[in-house]
């Protein structure tokens, strides 16, 4: 048997191409561990990227808020026109009693908020850092007690305000006949005339800079004032300025007295004014 038949049934390889082809199967590793470097590589470029610009994002809004929150933090509110709140309380309503932001406030600010014997407000900002604020109160001229309420109203008899606060600027009305009382409506007096008059003696009060405590009317119509523990008979009449300018000129020596003094049949001479002390006063 020769030799090639006994190499029949077997591969015969080359030994060149062996070598070739364990270079080629090197080549292959090679390329493949350099590919996956390769991505790897723009995978974590593509990653510190994203991280930067987030970063840079990041600083430009930290820089933006700062911006808006010191550029227009507000360091001067003024008022005007309030006289039943202080700066401080109409500050505490406003804003909460807290530093405002001219911006924020601009953009997202509640303008309406309901504020008791406020009629409304205007706030007005002077950029960048100044508020303006104008009040508007509701013009009350007294007040009466009702289901353990204060009623307040104005120069029409409307009932503005209910609240359980007292305002010990304003007169308590009495005497007056009603039968029930709701809030923005007229009270329902027989007549209608006595807020003239309650008018005209809330103008003369204010005009005089006298305190009064408060106004009753009797069934003939007779108006009383109370001051302190002074009674002043003001009767009735369609004119009270005259009877009030008396009232001021007495007005200070009132004080510490106790009894009634009598205008109402004041006739232009001083001689026709009565002041009759309580008897326990001697």
């Amino acid at each position: 048997m020769s030799k090639v038949d006994e190499l029949e049934g077997f591969q015969i390889i080359d030994v060149d191409d062996e070598q070739e082809e364990k270079d080629r199967v090197s080549r292959t590793k090679k390329s493949s561990k350099k590919s996956k470097k390769n991505k790897r590589q723009k995978r974590n470029k593509k990653r510190d990227g994203f991280l930067m610009k987030i970063l840079v994002i990041f600083l430009i809004v930290t820089c933006i808020c700062g911006g808006v929150y010191f550029g227009f933090k507000v360091d001067v509110i003024e008022y005007e026109g309030n006289t039943h709140y202080s700066d401080e309380e109409m500050s505490k309503c406003i804003f909460n009693d807290k530093t405002p932001n001219s911006l924020i406030y601009f953009l997202f600010g509640n303008t309406n908020i309901e504020i008791p014997f406020i009629q409304k407000y205007d706030v007005e900002i002077e950029w960048p850092r100044k508020i303006h604020v104008n009040v508007y109160e509701k013009a009350i001229i007294g007040y009466v007690k009702y289901m353990g309420s204060y009623m307040y109203f104005d120069k029409d008899g409307i009932v503005v305000e209910s609240s359980n606060e007292l305002v010990n600027s304003l007169p308590e009305i009495q005497g007056l006949d009603y039968s029930s009382i709701v809030l923005n409506e007229k009270l329902q007096v027989s007549d209608t005339s006595i807020f003239d008059k309650i008018l005209d003696l809330a103008q003369g009060f204010d005009k005089y800079d006298m305190d009064v405590d408060s106004i009753f009317f009797d069934n003939e119509g007779n108006i009383y004032l109370n001051i302190q523990n002074v009674k002043v008979a003001m009767g009735n009449t369609d004119d009270y300025s005259e009877r009030l300018f008396e009232l001021k000129q007495l007005y200070e020596k009132l004080n510490g007295l106790s009894g009634t003094l009598y205008l109402d049949s004041f006739d232009g001479n001083t001689s026709s004014i009565i002041f009759k002390k309580d008897s326990q006063n001697g």
